[in-house]
C-alpha cells in the first residue's frame, strides 16, 4: 500500500508542475497545442456512439477539453481529475452547462455505482497508471458500465505524443513516470478482463476497433497515438482469470512475445506476396489515388500478408490496413512510424465482420478490397458483406491456399456468387518460389508445408 501511495504521488507531482497552466498546452504537453487541439478533439469525439439521454463519466478530464462537448448531447456528465486547479478551470469554462458534475478524484480511487454509466471516457489516462492500476481500473470500469455501455480509451503507445516534435513540454532531464506501453498489450488485456455481476452474469469487453488518431499522423508523423472503443457484453466463456495471472501476462509474457515479433518483423521490408499481387494489380484495379481496403488475418503464417507499403508506393493509392493479430498490429504501427507514408492507415479488429462494421457505419466506399485467406477465415455471410464497402464495379482480390485434394473451382465461384465476374489464377509455382526466397533472404527457417499446397489468386469484380 505504501509503495502504491508513493507511485501515485510521483504522478501527482508530475502533473503539479503544469497545474499553474490551466490551458490546452498543459493538457497536451505540447507547445503546438493550438494547431492540434481542435482537430485532435474532433478525431476522438467523432468516433463515439450516440450519447443522447446517456450518463457519461469523463475520467482525467483536466480543464474539460472533452467534457463540454460530451455535455452537449449526454443527459449527465461527471467530470473528474486529480489536479484541483484543472477541475476549477473546467468548472469555470463550462459554467453554462447544468448537466455537469465536477469531482476532484484520482482514477485509481474513483468510486461509482455498478451499472450506472453508458460511457466511461478517458483520453491519456492509463499511461499514468501502474500495471496493477490499469487492470483494476479496467475491471472497475466494466462494473460501472451498464450492459452494452461503452469504454473509450486513448494512449501514447511506445513513445510520447510529442516524441516527433520540438514542441514537447517534457523536459529531457526531468523524471517522467509515464508508461508508453505497446498497443498490443492493451488489446490483449481488454480482451482478458472479466467481471461477475450480482446476479451471477459474467461480462467482458468486446473490442470494437483500434486505430491511430489521424491528426497525429498528419501533423506529427506518429501512428502510435492509438484509441479504442470497447463495449460491455455478456461473456460466453464464463472465465474469470485471476488478477495475478493477468498481471503476469500484461507485464511480462505478452511483452516478451511482442519483442519476439518485433525482432522478426521490424526489418522485413519486402514481402513474398508483393510479386504475386503485382502480377494482377494494374491501373484498372488500383488506379492512382484509389482507396484500398487490405485485410490481413495471417492465420497460416506471420509472413503471409499484404505489404501495404508496396501497394501505396507502387500504385499511388490510399490504404486502410486491418490486422487481426495484436502483435502484428503493433509491428505495422512501428513500420508506419519508420516509413512515414501518410496514405496508409492501420486498424485492428477481432475479425473481418468487425472491420466491415466500422466502415459500414461511416458509409465508406473503397475501390479495391485486397486480402489473404478470405475463404479459410471468413464465413459466407461476412464474405458477402464485403460488397457493402466496395464501389460498384470495384474489385476483390485474394490469395488463397488449398490442400491439393480439396481444391474445387466450382466452390470458389459459388462463394463469390455475389460478384458479377470471377477469375481464378494458379499461382502455386510463384508462391512456392517467393516463399523460399523470402525465408532464405531473412535467414529464417519456415515450414515446408506450403510445397504440398495449391495456391490461387482470385479476382472478383462487383
Amino acid at each position: 500500500m505504501a509503495e502504491t501511495m508513493i507511485v501515485r504521488e510521483n504522478f501527482k507531482q508530475f502533473w503539479d508542475k503544469y497545474s499553474h497552466n490551466t490551458d490546452n498546452t498543459a493538457m497536451m504537453l505540447n507547445q503546438n497545442a493550438a494547431e492540434l487541439e481542435e482537430l485532435d478533439r474532433f478525431d476522438i469525439l467523432s468516433c463515439l456512439p450516440d450519447l443522447h439521454g446517456k450518463n457519461v463519466v469523463d475520467i482525467g478530464a483536466g480543464i474539460g477539453r472533452f467534457t463540454a462537448v460530451l455535455a452537449q448531447t449526454a443527459q449527465h456528465v461527471l467530470s473528474t481529475d486529480f489536479i484541483e486547479s484543472f477541475i476549477n478551470k473546467n468548472r469555470e469554462l463550462n459554467a453554462a452547462y447544468d448537466n455537469i458534475t465536477y469531482k476532484v478524484a484520482d482514477a485509481v480511487n474513483l468510486k461509482l455505482d455498478d451499472n450506472s454509466m453508458d460511457l466511461v471516457f478517458t483520453n491519456w489516462l492509463m499511461m499514468y497508471l501502474t500495471d496493477e492500476e490499469v487492470i483494476r481500473f479496467l475491471t472497475n470500469a466494466l462494473h460501472w458500465l451498464r450492459p452494452n455501455g461503452y469504454l473509450h480509451l486513448r494512449e501514447s503507445c511506445s513513445e510520447p505524443s510529442t516524441a516527433r516534435t520540438t514542441g514537447t513540454l517534457h523536459q529531457a532531464n526531468a523524471q517522467n513516470p509515464s508508461s508508453y506501453r505497446f498497443s498490443s498489450l492493451y488489446i490483449k488485456l481488454y480482451r482478458g478482463i472479466r467481471v461477475r455481476d450480482q446476479d451471477g452474469t459474467v461480462y467482458r469487453y468486446d473490442v470494437l476497433w483500434s486505430t491511430s488518431v489521424p491528426t497525429y499522423i498528419m501533423r506529427q508523423n506518429n501512428w502510435r497515438q492509438v484509441h479504442w472503443l470497447l463495449r460491455k457484453v455478456k461473456a460466453n466463456d464464463k472465465l474469470e482469470p485471476e488478477f495475478a495471472v493477468l498481471l503476469n501476462k500484461f507485464g511480462t509474457l505478452w511483452r516478451a512475445e511482442q519483442k519476439h515479433w518485433d525482432t522478426t518483423l521490424d526489418d522485413e521490408g519486402a514481402c513474398w506476396t508483393d510479386k504475386v499481387f503485382e502480377s494482377v494489380l494494374d491501373k484498372v484495379l488500383a488506379p492512382k489515388d484509389s482507396t484500398v481496403f487490405a485485410y490481413n488475418p495471417r492465420s497460416l503464417a506471420y509472413h503471409f500478408h499484404i505489404n501495404v507499403h508496396f501497394l501505396s508506393s507502387k500504385f499511388f493509392c490510399n490504404v486502410w490496413n486491418v490486422e487481426t493479430n495484436e502483435f502484428y498490429y503493433r509491428t505495422s504501427l512501428t513500420k508506419a512510424n519508420k516509413l512515414l507514408d501518410r496514405r496508409i492507415r492501420f486498424g485492428w479488429n477481432e475479425d473481418l465482420n468487425a472491420a466491415l462494421n466500422y466502415w459500414v457505419e461511416k458509409n465508406a466506399a473503397f475501390d479495391l478490397f485486397i486480402a489473404t485467406e478470405l475463404l479459410s477465415t471468413v464465413p459466407e455471410d461476412t464474405l458477402k458483406k464485403i460488397k457493402s464497402i466496395v464501389k460498384h464495379n470495384g474489385y476483390i482480390v485474394s490469395i488463397e491456399q488449398f490442400d491439393e485434394d480439396k481444391y474445387d473451382e466450382s466452390s470458389i465461384k459459388k462463394a463469390f456468387s455475389f460478384a458479377s465476374d470471377v477469375s481464378i489464377k494458379d499461382v502455386t509455382a510463384v508462391c512456392e518460389q517467393e516463399i523460399e526466397s523470402y525465408l532464405q533472404r531473412r535467414n529464417q527457417v519456415g515450414s515446408t508445408e506450403h510445397k504440398s499446397k495449391q495456391w490461387r489468386l482470385i479476382t472478383a469484380q462487383l
